[in-house]
Parts: structure tokens; C-alpha cells; sequence
């Protein structure tokens, strides 16, 4: 009993102060060698992320953040918008998806154009489609671009501060 009233007051504390979750954010963009494409984030997490490097984190609901980096690394954000865990699988399994090796002919399936894909629910439901994996990593990468987040590439001077378009 005493041990059911002690997970009774973690399960609440742990409620009442929104613990983040490993997979808040997950990369989709990083000029540094330690972070792969595709690692999750938790929300409030500091990331040895050094200055002149760059990220840029997508959440499951749909937030697209960058964070550049500093001496001190970078602090990874609160999730503003609810996530979900069956669309933080997706998007991570679409992340670390392969490019397509080959394609001859036409693909199967009825897989709308990048362009039509315009929220991440749509990206991930045609993520799930055969034949539409390189479809939406391509509507992510738009999506991405839409938000305004900057290619780690072209990284601005760090400031270790994130920035959310």
C-alpha cells in the first residue's frame, strides 16, 4: 500500500510538471557529426551542440524549431503544441527512411504529389503508403522549409539560443 501512495504522488508530480519525453523532438537537419538525423530530443535538454553548428528538430505536433550553437551548447524547447507517440514513431521511422536505391516506372499506389502534403498528419499518413517514402521525405523537407527553420548548412553565428519560425 505504501508503495502504491509513493507511485501515486510520482505519477503526479510527474503529470503536473509535463516531464518531457525522449522523443519531444526528433532531428531532421544537423551540421554536426555527433547528432544524427534522426535522434530524438526531449523538450528542456542541453545538447553539446558547439558554436557554428546547427539544428533542426521537428516535433510530432507539428513544431519546427532550429537551435544553434555555443560554448555552452543548446537548450532544447518546450513542445508548445500536444504530441503523439504512434507520430513521433512515424516521423522518426520517415527521418531515418533510406532514399529509394531505384525506381522504374511509374509508382504504385495512389501517392499524392509532395506539394499536396502540405500538415505533418498528411506527410505521415502518405509516409505509410507503398511506394510514397521518398514522396514525403520530400514533403517534409518542404514542410521544414515552409517553417522557416535554416538548413544547418547555412547556419547563422551561434547564439545558443533556439528559434522557432
Amino acid at each position: 500500500m505504501k508503495m502504491l501512495k509513493v507511485f501515486g504522488v510520482v505519477a503526479a508530480l510527474a503529470a503536473a510538471a509535463g516531464l518531457a519525453r525522449a522523443d519531444d523532438y526528433i532531428v531532421v537537419r544537423s551540421n554536426e557529426a555527433s547528432i544524427a538525423k534522426g535522434s530524438p530530443l526531449a523538450a528542456g535538454a542541453r545538447v553539446a551542440l558547439p558554436a557554428g553548428k546547427a539544428l533542426t528538430l521537428v516535433s510530432s505536433g507539428g513544431e519546427v524549431v532550429s537551435l544553434q550553437g555555443s560554448a555552452g551548447g543548446a537548450v532544447v524547447p518546450a513542445v508548445s503544441k500536444p504530441s503523439d507517440s504512434a507520430a513521433g514513431s512515424a516521423l522518426t521511422a520517415l527521418v531515418n527512411r533510406p532514399p529509394p536505391r531505384r525506381s522504374f516506372g511509374a509508382m504504385r499506389g495512389n501517392c499524392p504529389g509532395a506539394e499536396a502534403l502540405q500538415t505533418l498528419e498528411q506527410i505521415l499518413a502518405a509516409s505509410k503508403l507503398e511506394g510514397c517514402g521518398s514522396v514525403a521525405q520530400a514533403a517534409l523537407e518542404a514542410y521544414v522549409d515552409r517553417a522557416g527553420a535554416a538548413p544547418p548548412a547555412a547556419a547563422a553565428p551561434a547564439t545558443g539560443a533556439a528559434q522557432k519560425p
